[in-house]
């Protein structure tokens, strides 16, 4: 094809031999990029390898070692293998067969499966035990809880009041909250030392230990002659959660106790001394 014929062919003027493209320097050139790629790979593969045959050679290395230390040392490790064996041992099988109701286990789980929970005792229930729908179970739950507070707060009182005449009032002020107790049992020795110096009616203990005038039966100085430990604790309790309420949280807030509405003339000193004498067994017990 001529020139011009090319030019009429291509729709214009076509003043130049078109040039046939010469790809044998294209497969030069992907050839060369082909060879980098798999060297690159190679290296990679020989680098995996190297890494893998270093790393079972040191796991070796490391096993004889370990192997080695635990045959030195088996009569230091085996003793603490079998105790930690029985500890978990002792412990999987006093919770799996306890019978004491467990109040962080609370599940709907209704009696007609006969479902025995860990550390939960569902004997003699009856309807679903959700909460709400099951009030003894609901109520016992709550014994259940509140049961070891109070036995760290009859041990508190127990240490400071036994083998005193208040030592028979132990189980009722375990019985109120925290700071009414520390309250009672810290008044009471510094009114009575727990009982020693206390009102008397023909010759029998009123049990007064606080100096308490709330009406009732009463001896000399208006003082109440309370008829049992239970009785004067819930008199002079009652009073105490009443002024608790009313925010008294400490010994120096409670010196109305002492005082009534105004303590203008009973001298700083006096007031100071009661204060203090309180509070060294207000905070063994509320600290």
């Amino acid at each position: 094809m001529g020139e011009w014929s090319k030019s009429a062919f291509y729709g214009g003027v076509y003043t130049k031999t078109q040039k046939t493209e010469n790809c044998i320097s294209c497969d030069i050139k992907y050839t060369f990029k082909y060879r980098q790629f798999t060297a690159q790979l190679e290296k990679f593969r020989n680098f995996g390898e190297t890494g893998w045959e270093k790393t079972k050679y040191f796991s070796k290395v490391y096993k004889r070692k370990l192997q080695s230390h635990i045959s030195k040392k088996q009569e230091v490790y085996l003793p603490v293998l079998i105790a930690i064996t029985l500890l978990a041992l002792v412990f999987v099988s006093k919770t799996a067969f306890s019978k004491n109701i467990d109040p962080t286990n609370n599940l709907p789980v209704e009696d007609i499966y006969k479902v025995k929970l860990i550390g939960t005792n569902l004997e003699n229930k009856t309807g679903k035990i959700c909460s709400g729908e099951n009030e003894e179970y609901q109520k016992n739950l709550a014994k259940s809880a509140s049961a070891p507070a109070a036995s760290d707060l009859k041990e508190d009182v127990e240490k400071i009041v036994k083998n005193t005449p208040m030592a028979a009032m132990i189980d009722p002020i375990s019985e109120k909250d925290r700071t009414v107790a520390a309250f009672i049992v810290g008044i009471a020795m510094k009114e009575s030392k727990f009982g020693v110096y206390s009102p008397k009616l023909a010759g029998r203990d009123c049990y007064n230990y606080w100096g308490f005038k709330g009406g009732g039966k009463t001896v000399a100085g208006g003082y109440s002659c309370f008829a049992s430990p239970e009785q004067a604790v819930d008199a002079v309790g009652g009073k105490i959660e009443k002024m608790v309420a009313k925010g008294v949280r400490t010994p120096a807030q409670a010196i109305s106790w002492k005082c009534g509405s105004s303590c203008a003339g009973h001298g700083a000193a006096n007031v100071q001394k009661w204060i203090s004498d309180v509070a060294i067994n207000f905070y063994k017990i509320n600290s």
